[in-house]
């Protein structure tokens, strides 16, 4: 019989390492980044440069995303300037055990950030409701121990089994990929 290692949520995870790419990373757009939901009905913008951008891919991330990752800015709560309508939160338990709001648009349902209580000046961008993401290549990725099997990061990514560092550990790397 095989042993299989568990994630921190329970699940099976494929413990490896991740394959390595080289890209050219694109460069940080000019300010402020602009974004908002799907049907439009909130809108923010961000007026001072990101901390990080980070794959998460712990399986709450993939089944909330849909996807075999979470994608998100790491963005100071004082530079997220929002209007519009209203919004929907959704409170659970992170792998790390702290607690997380997940914000949402009350329209349409699309998972705008996550306000994480033990760190109430950040929020945690979703980068797919930012009007122009294709820049946001990741920095960092954690929960590698739970990501897809094809699951892929560039050279210069800090890459991390679960999340055994904190997050100045991703903020810094993002800093020398993006001085």
């Amino acid at each position: 019989m095989h042993a299989y290692p568990l994630c921190a949520s329970g699940a099976v995870c494929n413990i490896r390492v991740m394959k390595r790419i080289s890209i050219t990373r694109p460069p940080l757009p000019k300010l402020p980044l602009e974004g908002g939901c799907h049907c439009g009905a909130i809108r923010y913008s961000v007026t001072a440069k990101p901390l990080a951008v980070n794959a998460c891919h712990c399986k709450d991330c993939q089944r909330l995303s849909g996807g075999p990752f979470g994608l998100f800015l790491h963005v100071a709560r004082d530079a997220v300037a929002v209007s519009g309508g209203a919004r929907d939160t959704f409170r659970r338990i992170g792998g790390s055990g702290n607690g997380i709001n997940i914000e949402r648009c009350a329209v349409c349902g699309t998972r705008m950030w996550h306000l994480p209580e033990v760190a109430p000046d950040l929020v945690i961008l979703c980068a797919g409701t930012l009007d122009d993401s294709g820049w946001a290549v990741p920095t960092s990725h954690i929960w590698t121990e739970c990501a897809a099997a094809d699951a892929v990061a560039a050279e210069d990514a800090l890459v991390v089994e679960g999340f055994q560092t904190t997050r100045p550990a991703l903020w810094a790397r993002f800093s020398e990929l993006y001085p």
